[in-house]
């Protein structure tokens, strides 16, 4: 793969869904040896200049979840990391256990948002998290940026998955629009998907099982743990690609779902 070097190399990863014993699975998922065989591949690609994690990192979210999350990422990649929590995770254990802080590297500058609810599944951007990010795409000056967040602010047409979008998000998408964020980036529906709303909205497979689309209710299918390769140029472009893990045996089996 070609350097780029005027680029700058972000690897998006999303929905690890760890626990605290990096032996057991879910769904039938080892999804430590998932989030690892993720992280082996595309670093073998390249090196990124930084890591976004996209939320639910941890399936459990308890500290030594986050502990293994860090380790498993820290064995690949010890450069920048922006972490954003998804649904599954704890907010307060987040927040003390993972680097959240908003990146600047270069040209560009890589901000988060917290989309999550503590005991909910759908997202929403609270009064004081829409401050903070507007403050934050302020005193980016003349710097490109791309936000990275856990839920969708719009319909991906799975109507199991839409109705747990972001339920403010055409405020969100204003905001962003206003201020001339050049993408968002988000996980949650464990797919592919690009959808053009004034600017691009990127979701990203998850590193372990993936969901069906175009289904009226939870179903998954058998594409591999994924990420997403963001290449940012200096002028403000953004060339995507997603890259799965083939040789990766999932054992997928649906009555795996019990968590303690």
């Amino acid at each position: 793969m070609t350097e780029d070097k005027d680029r700058l190399h972000v690897l998006q990863i999303t929905d690890c869904h760890l626990l605290p014993d990096p032996d057991s699975t879910l769904l039938g998922v080892r999804t430590q040896s998932s989030l690892a065989a993720v992280l082996e591949t595309a670093c073998a690609e390249r090196t990124p200049d930084a890591v976004l994690a996209t939320g639910d990192l941890a399936d459990v979210p308890a500290p030594s979840t986050y502990e293994l999350f860090l380790s498993t990422l820290r064995h690949y990649h010890t450069g920048p990391l922006l972490c954003v929590p998804g649904n599954h995770d704890d907010g307060a254990a987040f927040k003390a256990a993972l680097p959240t802080e908003d990146l600047a590297l270069g040209d560009w500058r890589l901000a988060g948002l917290d989309t999550h609810v503590d005991g909910q599944v759908g997202g929403n951007v609270g009064l004081d998290e829409l401050r903070r990010l507007r403050s934050a795409l302020d005193d980016c000056g003349r710097a490109n940026v791309l936000v990275a967040g856990h839920h969708c602010p719009v319909e991906i047409d799975c109507p199991w998955l839409d109705k747990d979008r972001i339920d403010n998000g055409a405020e969100l998408l204003d905001l962003l629009v206003v201020a001339g964020v050049k993408a968002y980036v988000f996980g949650h529906i464990h797919q592919e998907v690009m959808a053009e709303r004034a600017l691009p909205l990127y979701g990203s497979p998850s590193t372990c099982f993936q969901f069906a689309g175009d289904t009226s209710s939870f179903a998954i299918d058998d594409a591999k743990p994924g990420y997403r390769w963001l290449d940012l140029a200096p002028d403000g472009s953004v060339r995507t690609r997603v890259g799965r893990v083939a040789g990766f045996d999932l054992n997928l089996d649906l009555t795996d779902r019990d968590r303690p």
